[in-house]
């Protein structure tokens, strides 16, 4: 089993389409879980927004909780306005640190791939994340300050890795709303490659689609590949899927 998180703790991103896109990409072919460690649960919400009775707030606070399957190969842990404030709940309890990699270990033999949606925070529900995590993936925005912005977060991985998971590797940053045709998409990937960072780079960039977009509308709440497999949006999470895979095999 491998646990990819999906993090940046700036909002807008495309960080929580990227993991229900790849999500669903990776269920075609393996047994994948994802979990909504958002308290604004709008990946709940994407997949299918419904009424679950227990959510990853069960889970951090060591009840008994349900993992909902959402589509062939595909379940969830969703999350819930309860799970709000649970950094103050936690904040005092002994490996609180690692409580999700604990409930994580125990589903190892259930699923191939686990996708973690972290919030755009770097608080103790990140932490969690990152911890249990074998991989991270950084998506940024195709716009002004980007650079900014992951070096925050590049400090805040190495922290983790440093002093709680040492097995936790960048699995690479990942351009999103990317538009050649604009001079500050080109300009970002330029400065990214100026700073030693093209390595780190996905090749694949996700491309401003209208077409994912729609598929997040509320009457519609499906994955790109539900929505339209053709579109360039489909294709861009193709692509990255299958970096991904490469790049883990890579690594292992």
């Amino acid at each position: 089993m491998k646990v990819i998180a999906i993090s940046n703790q700036k909002g807008g991103v495309a960080k929580t389409t990227t993991c229900l896109n790849l999500a669903a990409l990776f269920a075609k072919k393996y047994k994948v879980l994802i979990i909504d460690c958002d308290k604004q649960g709008n990946l709940t919400k994407n997949i299918g927004d419904k009424d679950f009775d227990s959510s990853i707030n069960d889970l951090f606070l060591k009840r008994d909780y349900d993992i909902q399957q959402v589509r062939k190969n595909l379940d969830l842990i969703p999350s819930s306005i309860d799970f709000a404030g649970i950094d103050l709940v936690i904040q005092g309890k002994l490996a609180r640190e690692t409580i999700l990699t604990k409930a994580i270990k125990k589903r190892k033999e259930d699923y191939d791939y686990v996708f973690l949606d972290c919030p755009p925070d770097m608080n103790l529900v990140t932490i969690n994340a990152l911890t249990a995590s074998d991989y991270v993936i950084i998506p940024v925005q195709a716009s002004q300050f980007s650079m900014e912005g992951v070096n925050i977060m590049i400090d805040f991985v190495s922290g983790i890795r440093e002093n709680l998971n040492p097995e936790l590797t960048i699995l690479g940053i990942l351009i999103t709303h990317f538009d050649e045709r604009l001079k500050i998409s080109k300009s970002i990937e330029q400065d990214f490659i100026d700073n030693e960072w093209k390595e780190a780079l996905f090749k694949t960039r996700i491309r401003r689609n209208t077409a994912i977009e729609n598929s997040q509308h509320k009457d519609k709440r499906m994955t790109i590949f539900e929505y339209d497999e053709k579109s360039a949006g489909a294709k861009d999470y193709t692509k990255l899927g299958k970096e991904v895979i490469h790049r883990i095999h890579n690594y292992s």
